[in-house]
């Protein structure tokens, strides 16, 4: 899924990512730029591409890996947080990562929780809740949300354009 080297150092922390999830007015959302990000986690190491960029962190057990993907525009279309290698993704560390994505969208109509085995459409793509997923689409507002919390565990917000 990530398809670039991580040549980063840990001096990063898990900690920021926390914090900026403490706030919903400081926590880093679908639609920030890269400026707005920096202000969040601090300058990013040095990426080999420029349309997605992403920070280690420490967690438990090893480091999480927050990537973000930009268009043309410089605005993410897509970001994401998973660990690497044996690292673990804590429940608090998701669910603080999605309850921060949600902020713009607290109180829709149009957002809702997918059960697993049920289907849904984003971006005008039918796709079906895995049994170990937990998804929230609004596709009205130009969100998806999926925590995958089985095999590789990983949690991730997209927008439309990430699906052309």
């Amino acid at each position: 899924m990530f398809g670039f080297q991580f040549k980063a150092s840990r001096s990063l922390l898990l900690a920021a990512l926390v914090l900026s999830a403490a706030s919903t007015s400081v926590h880093a959302r679908l639609g920030d730029t890269l400026a707005k990000l920096t202000e969040h986690f601090g300058k990013p190491p040095p990426q080999e591409k420029k349309a997605a960029v992403f920070w280690l962190f420490e967690g438990e057990d090893g480091q999480l890996v927050y990537t973000v993907t930009f268009n043309a525009k410089g605005v993410s279309i897509a970001e994401g947080l998973k660990p690497l290698k044996y690292a673990r993704l804590p429940r608090e560390t998701a669910e603080n990562f999605i309850d921060g994505q949600l902020g713009p969208l607290r109180g829709s109509k149009t957002s809702k929780v997918v059960n697993p085995g049920e289907k849904y459409v984003f971006a005008g793509k039918t796709f079906v809740c895995a049994e170990q997923e937990y998804v929230i689409v609004d596709d009205a507002n130009g969100m998806l949300i999926v925590w995958t919390k089985s095999g590789l565990p990983f949690v991730m917000v997209v927008g439309p354009e990430m699906m052309k």
